[in-house]
């Protein structure tokens, strides 16, 4: 009987999540499809909109990497927007402010696949070689960097996951649905 009660309490807990987490995807719908400042991939104007948070560090956001292009390759009315979710270590934070440097010089989906194509760690080290493989001009980049107005936007993305109930990745969204 405690099983049953305990099954049923934590099955409308996740309902109550559910729908929490829904009516915050509609409240902030243009803020997590449509802001002009999200990095992009695909189709920028594409009518199916895929959102993934993610970790430089998470092996499965690796992994998952090579299904996300083939995706984005193969339906080209899909737009695919990163959010950066650094949780799982300092050198994650570090990737993270490297790729928005990055997408300051046009080159994120460049950067974002050849980082979480990095063996070993993820952080300001193989960020900073992976952002002179793909010639970045490495003073802006380094500016951009340090720049408020790129941990600005990193915070906004942490504040917006938080928000969500987010706490691991990869984390998909498509439409209201997790």
């Amino acid at each position: 009987v405690l099983i049953e009660v305990q099954s049923a309490l934590e099955s409308k807990m996740e309902e109550a999540q559910n729908a929490k987490q829904k009516a915050f995807i509609a409240e902030n719908h243009k803020t997590i499809f449509r802001n002009p400042e999200s990095p992009v991939a695909g189709d920028p104007n594409g009518d199916i909109t895929v959102v993934e948070f993610f970790d430089y560090n998470c092996g499965y956001c690796k992994r998952g990497l090579t299904e996300v292009q083939k995706f984005i390759k193969a339906d080209k009315r899909v737009r695919f927007v990163f959010l950066e979710l650094p949780i799982l270590s300092k050198g994650s934070e570090e990737a993270a402010l490297a790729a928005l440097a990055a997408k300051r010089q046009g080159k994120y989906w460049e950067f974002h696949q050849q980082m979480l194509s990095v063996k070993g760690q993820a952080n300001e080290a193989s960020a900073a070689k992976v952002a002179e493989s793909i010639g970045l001009d490495m003073a802006k980049f380094k500016a951009d960097l340090a720049s408020d107005s790129v941990k600005a936007e990193l915070g906004d993305m942490k504040v917006l996951a938080k928000k969500m109930s987010i706490s691991g990745t990869p984390h998909f969204l498509v439409g209201d649905q997790a």
